[in-house]
């Protein structure tokens, strides 16, 4: 084809311009003799080794629910639309669907996506979780008093959604999820009316929702838009933000405006990505060639723990109650606590500082406290400003030969940090343990004996107990005896922070199937599971594998730390 396009450059070089035509006959006569040939057949020039261009979104909004109308979702639609456009997108708008009409729209917009290298999802309007544990977002045929299957049916799923942009091949995929507004469609399950729950994207996906799992985003009353994409399109408004600075900025202004709202973010893209740049310069060439993940490095040793089933809690408190049966699917789990090393190497990477850092310190032991009847040397904790990651339990810079030892003084929001960098490094999904994963893998997957502590029935095989000679404190991990999967100091060392929110009654309501914990309530304190040294003295009921804990996600502590575990 190249041939061809020369030739007739040269044609209309030498040749006049009133034998042209004559010419041109001839040569279009020898092309359609070529194209009988299916052996000589000739593809257009236009279609050859394209690769996709341009920016394409879809922006949904849903207002007309018949007795809970959303008047704002409207606004929001029609708003993100002009804003996206001005920003270089091709925008299809759409508003009060059907859910026949949902479909469409989406298949057609995906079909369109794979011409595009970004795709961009937007939707407000009401959404919910279902006892699937699978995001739905509502049709306008959706009122009050259907059950959760005709909900459903009238609805749109959510990773529906996502695979269809997956499968188009865009180089970015961006969803915006203004989809957890007051929900008045309670009477289906436990999740009903809760919002949206937790979400795991594609890889090359990155999606951010108004509320974090198991909250409700404000319509804001009163304004034209709800409080989320009031804030959203302010940001996008400003040049020269990348997508993660213009996601950061839009929670702290929502947070700051209705503390019951958190913004979410989930999954991640390789590439910086700007809606709006004034200044593009190229990368160089060192920084273009690492931006991509290493996808055949494990930063992290891990064990294999087969899918399967195993009864979850015991009878020992009111909390473990009551026993009950979960199945699990396979996933990979750290061999190890996080060391401070491995943790170092993330803040040096990042610049990262930790919630200690930027408050008031982290929660140490007040040493020389006794506890009486059993005299053991103990301490009461207390917080301490200037303690930090790099601190030991009495809040001491930890010496170097340390490194070995599990992190601690960290939040669980800085643990999620930290699985957001490693999933990021790797082009592995990294994220901490759900509390039904983190039992299962220390009662030994399938490999179970049912022991009380992970590994054994005699917690000195598996930990150290306090006594009064022993300055207590953590130890290099690995120095215990393992469980039956190979997983050391699960019930030992430090408690190991958990992707759940704390619960009383859960179990008794928990999914039978892959639970992620209940959705957020008032008592907003993250699961933490397996026993620690501060806690383990003459009778360590908080090392056993059933034992459970929580802690406050944005405050560290002497006695927390974490491991991770890696999904498909």
């Amino acid at each position: 084809m190249i041939r061809f396009e020369m030739v007739i450059f040269r044609i209309e070089i030498l040749y006049p311009t009133h034998r042209m035509k004559y010419f041109l006959f001839l040569l279009l006569w020898s092309f359609s003799s070529l194209q009988a040939q299916p052996q000589r057949a000739f593809k257009p020039i236009s279609n050859v080794n394209q690769p996709p261009t341009g920016r394409l979104a879809l922006v949904i909004g849903n207002s007309t629910y018949a007795g809970q109308a959303l008047p704002n979702a409207a606004n929001d639609a029609q708003d993100m639309a002009a804003q996206l456009r001005q920003l270089g997108f091709e925008v299809i708008l759409k508003l009060n669907l059907n859910q026949t009409e949902l479909e469409t729209v989406v298949s057609d917009f995906t079909q369109r996506l794979k011409k595009y290298e970004v795709g961009l999802f937007y939707f407000a309007g009401h959404g919910f979780e279902a006892s699937d544990n699978l995001n739905y977002l509502m049709s306008v045929e959706v009122r009050s008093g259907l059950n959760e299957t005709l909900a459903k049916r009238k609805s749109l799923s959510l990773n529906d959604v996502m695979s269809s942009m997956k499968e188009a091949n865009s180089q970015t995929n961006i969803l915006l999820v203004d989809a957890c507004r007051n929900n008045p469609f309670r009477g289906w399950d436990r999740n009903a009316g809760s919002g949206l729950g937790a979400v795991n994207t594609p890889r090359g996906t990155i999606a951010f929702f108004a509320a974090s799992p198991g909250q409700t985003a404000s319509e804001n009353a009163g304004q034209r838009n709800g409080l989320f994409t009031q804030e959203l399109l302010t940001q996008l408004r400003q040049p020269n933000l990348e997508l993660i600075s213009i996601f950061k900025n839009t929670a702290r202004a929502v947070t700051g405006k209705n503390t019951r709202q958190t913004p979410y973010q989930a999954g991640f893209i390789t590439d910086d990505f700007y809606f709006k740049r004034t200044d593009a310069p190229t990368p160089p060439a060192r920084q273009q060639a690492t931006s991509k993940p290493v996808v055949d490095l494990e930063p992290v040793a891990m064990v294999n723990v087969a899918e399967g089933s195993f009864l979850m809690g015991s009878n020992k408190n009111e909390y473990e109650k009551p026993i009950h049966r979960v199945t699990l699917s396979s996933f990979r789990m750290a061999k190890f606590e996080t060391t401070v090393a491995e943790f170092e190497r993330f803040v040096e990477a990042t610049e990262y500082k930790t919630d200690a850092e930027k408050g008031e310190g982290s929660y140490t032991i007040n040493a020389g406290l006794i506890i009486p009847p059993s005299g053991i040397q103990y301490g009461l904790a207390k917080i301490q400003s200037g303690v930090n990651w790099r601190c030991d339990a009495y809040g001491k810079i930890r010496p170097r030969s340390e490194y070995n030892h599990p992190v601690i003084h960290v939040s669980w929001n800085d643990a999620v940090a930290y699985c957001e960098w490693l999933t990021l490094k790797t082009g592995r999904t990294y994220r901490l343990p759900t509390e039904a994963e983190w039992e299962y893998a220390a009662r030994g997957g399938q490999q179970s004996r049912g022991t009380i502590y992970a590994g054994s029935n005699d917690f000195k095989e598996v930990g150290w107990l306090a006594d009064k000679t022993q300055r207590t404190g953590t130890r290099a991990v690995g120095q215990t005896k393992p469980n039956e999967l190979g997983l050391y100091d699960m019930s030992w060392n430090v408690s190991e922070w958990c992707s759940d929110f704390f619960e009383k009654g859960y179990y008794a309501i928990s999914p039978g199937s892959n639970p992620t914990g209940p959705p957020v309530t008032d008592y907003r304190w993250r699961i933490v599971r397996g026993g620690c040294f501060g806690g383990n003295t003459n009778d360590p009921q908080s090392a056993r594998v059933a034992s459970r804990g929580s802690g406050i996600p944005n405050y560290g502590s002497y006695a927390h730390g974490f491991r991770v575990v890696s999904v498909p």
